[in-house]
């Protein structure tokens, strides 16, 4: 077995550093921005406040800079050594954490969202390509190493800023994640690549830097772990996801509402901080 495998079978994670030049992905960096965000967001939900798009997605099936990183060989490869098997890509994004207001992804492991698709196991990993540098200061990745020996933990759903339905493990898990196996952030130079498993428990915060933190994800399956009756189960979890978003929408809008209802029909204040007597005349 090799160090490389040794190390991700302990940790759940490898870093490859320079797995790409800092010139390749700089070019496919430089395209991506230099695009009009309108021509690449497919919707609404791939955007953010500030962020016009702030999700670049299924970018290994298109003919573009982006889409070169994404498919190359390298990364495959690397996995397959990694894993010990075959592996194949199924998804892909670019993720572009915005300077100054780039959105928070809460600690969660991928598998959640995907065990319910077909997939009979987590021998599953996904690559993490850096297109600018990455670490603490610009919200890089926090994880929590050895966290995907413990399989898949309890997750609580909640909606996202953008209103998807999403998952995220709650706070009495992550202490005792942070006690059994403490915590690493991940500090990376453009061109250098993270394989993480799976399971491993990862997230990172808001980026209220002045620095960009922009990444391209690359989603793999080893070829043992064939998933079956994936259109079934596939679209099963995709209703399950789009009943909660919409049973919350449905709160929301009845809330707010009633609130503009109530102010509509009355000189009083209703919500928010009352007017202090000094500015009442």
């Amino acid at each position: 077995m090799s160090v490389e495998r040794k190390r991700f079978e302990e940790a759940g994670f490898v870093l490859r550093k320079s797995l790409f030049t800092e010139a390749e992905v700089a070019s496919a960096r430089d395209w991506l921005v230099s695009q009009e965000p309108s021509k690449l967001v497919k919707t609404w939900t791939e955007s953010e406040p500030g962020v016009p798009l702030a999700i670049y997605s299924v970018v290994h099936e298109v003919e573009n800079p982006v889409g070169k990183v994404a498919i190359d060989r390298r990364i495959t490869r690397a996995a397959s050594e990694i894993m010990g098997e075959d592996t194949y890509i199924w998804s892909s994004k670019v993720n572009m954490k915005a300077a100054w207001c780039g959105a928070v992804e809460y600690y969660h492991q991928d598998f959640v969202y995907w065990k319910d698709r077909g997939y009979p196991t987590d021998r599953m990993l996904s690559c993490m390509v850096f297109f600018d540098p990455h670490g603490l200061s610009n919200a890089g990745l926090h994880l929590f190493p050895g966290s995907h020996k413990q399989g898949l933990l309890d997750h609580e759903p909640f909606i996202n800023l953008n209103g998807l339905s999403k998952w995220m493990i709650p706070p009495r898990i992550l202490d005792e994640l942070n006690r059994s196996y403490g915590m690493e952030v991940i500090e990376a130079q453009p061109g250098d690549a993270l394989f993480f498993h799976t399971s491993l428990v990862h997230g990172s915060s808001h980026n209220i830097s002045p620095r960009r933190r922009m990444i391209c994800l690359v989603q793999m399956n080893t070829t043992s772990n064939q998933p079956t009756e994936v259109p079934v189960a596939a679209k099963s979890f995709n209703l399950r996801r789009a009943e909660l978003e919409v049973a919350e929408a449905r709160r929301r809008l009845s809330y707010f509402e009633d609130k503009l209802f109530k102010q509509q029909r009355t000189t009083e204040i209703t919500f928010g901080a009352p007017i202090p007597k000094e500015e009442r005349y």
